[in-house]
This record gives C-alpha cells, structure tokens and sequence, in this order.
C-alpha cells in the first residue's frame, strides 16, 4: 500500500514539474543542467543520513541510470522542437515492457504463476492493460514513425533501470536510506551529462546567459518537483512488490493537470472517458497486489 501512496506522490511531482516548464518558458537544454544541478543540491543536504552498500552493482546501476535519465531529456526537448508528437503517450507503455521483461529474467522465482493466483494475475493484466488503453487515448496524439523510432530505445530503457532499481535495491532495512543514496548518485551524473551536452553548443544558439536569473529561479524550481519525483518514485520501486507497477501509475500525471487546470479555470482537453479508465486501472493495479 505504500508503495502506490509513493507512486502517486511522483506522478504529482512529475505533473508539477510539466506545468513548471509552461510557466517558465525557458530554454531546455539549459533548464534541464540548472534543474539537475539544484536537484542534486537538494539531495545533498541529506547525505549524512545516506547508506553506502558494498556492492558495486549499485552505483553501476544509479551512474547508468542517471545518463539515461539525462539523454531521455535531451531526446524529449528535441522532439518538442520539432513537435513530433506527444512522447508521453509513447514512454509509459514502452517503459513498462522494458521493466515487466527485465524482471522477469531478474527474478524468475517472482514470475507470476496463473495456476496458483489465477484471480492476482487476470486482475493485474486486465488493470494493465486499462493503464495502457487510458495512456494512449488520454489526449490525441499525432506521434509518427520517426519519433516512435526514436523514443523505442529510451522508453524501454527507462523500464529495464527501473527493474534494475529494485534489484540493486533488494531489501535492506534501511531501505530509505538507501534509496536517498541511489537517486542522490543518479542526479549527480545527470548533471554531468546534462551540463556535458551544452558544450557542442554554439554560443549564438542560446537564448540566454547561464546566470540569468529567470533560468535560475525556474531551473530552482524545477528542482525542487524533480527531486521529489525521483526520491517517490525510488521509494515507490523499491517497496512495491514489482517494479512496473509505479511506473504504470506515472499515467496519473495528466490527470493531475486536468484537475489543477479545472480548478483555475483553464480549458485542458483531456478525454474524461480515458481519465476513468487510468483511475480505474490504477485501483486494480493496487487491489491485485493486495
């Protein structure tokens, strides 16, 4: 139950962050180093409370997934410039598959067994698949075959670290702890790469200083919705009983902007059929784990 309470959390933090980046309005690449960094920061405040395990898996795992994390970014600003589709809607299913697989050659032992729990397991796959139909017909969509193509890799990607996370992570006592190590060592190489990215960069290419301080006060709030959305999100693979699960419920997100755009006045067109479905999904989802 705690791990969907932490999941929910995240996707608030993610929707957070999105209606940050509107308000903003700020260049990309340049938010997304000065995000990284004040994230990091933040992290850092709690590292005497930090747990550093033994085992070299973890910060292999934490280092490679704060790149990817970094170049999913990237990949994202990109294709907003040349409006090639809603990525989102794309992401979370790939996400998922790339997560269900990995833990699936990860911890055979875990494999759902039809036989012994046939009602967790068809109540699991029907609520999955509800997620899925939800996320994809949420909002319309004019994804092509250039970005699907470039989006595959990332999005399965995302998935299989997120099996990783929970594997790496195993079950420590002090799993928070633990869990504040690993998303603290994941910002710190996203910041690196992030800040490595801009280096290509020709200087007539950006719109504003590095010290502006329109950058550093969107990059800081930025921030502040990125560190509580990796931390929830560590915390919500870590303690859920499989690690797709809190990345399905990551498709809360739009639903948590249709709700604060409807509380300002501002029209969002969000399906309210598709709405239904996400809610419902993600209650059988929780009921299947139960």
């Amino acid at each position: 139950m705690i791990w969907f309470l932490w999941a929910c959390a995240s996707s608030l933090c993610a929707a957070a962050l999105a209606e940050s980046n509107k308000v903003f309005k700020l260049d990309g690449a340049m938010l997304n180093a000065w995000r990284s960094t004040f994230a990091t920061a933040f992290l850092g405040i709690a590292v005497p409370y930090m747990v550093w395990p033994d085992n070299k898996w973890f910060y292999i795992v934490a280092s490679l997934d704060g790149a990817v994390t970094a170049i999913g970014m990237i990949m994202f600003f990109v294709l907003a410039a040349r409006q090639s589709g809603r990525v989102s809607s794309m992401i979370l299913p790939l996400a998922a598959i790339g997560s269900y697989l990995a833990w699936w050659m990860l911890m055979p032992i875990e494999r759902p067994d039809i036989m012994e729990n046939p009602i967790q397991v068809f109540m699991a796959v029907i609520a999955a698949t509800l997620v899925m139909v939800g996320i994809h017909k949420i909002r319309d969509t004019d994804v092509t075959l250039d970005s699907f193509l470039i989006v595959l890799p990332v999005g399965f990607l995302f998935g299989v670290f997120d099996a990783l996370t929970k594997y790496v992570m195993g079950e420590e006592f002090n799993l928070y702890k633990l869990a504040l190590s690993y998303a603290f060592l994941e910002l710190v190489v996203c910041t690196i790469v992030a800040w490595a990215a801009l280096i290509p960069m020709p200087k007539k290419g950006r719109p504003m200083s590095f010290l502006n301080k329109k950058l550093l006060w969107g990059g800081f709030w930025c921030a502040f919705w990125t560190a509580g959305m990796v931390l929830s999100s560590i915390f919500a693979i870590a303690l859920a009983p499989h690690p797709t699960l809190p990345g399905l419920l990551m498709a809360m997100t739009p639903i948590w902007l249709f709700a604060f755009n409807q509380i300002r006045g501002v029209k969002d067109e969000v399906s309210i059929p598709a709405s239904i479905l996400l809610i419902a999904g993600a209650l059988g989802l929780l009921i299947s784990t139960l």
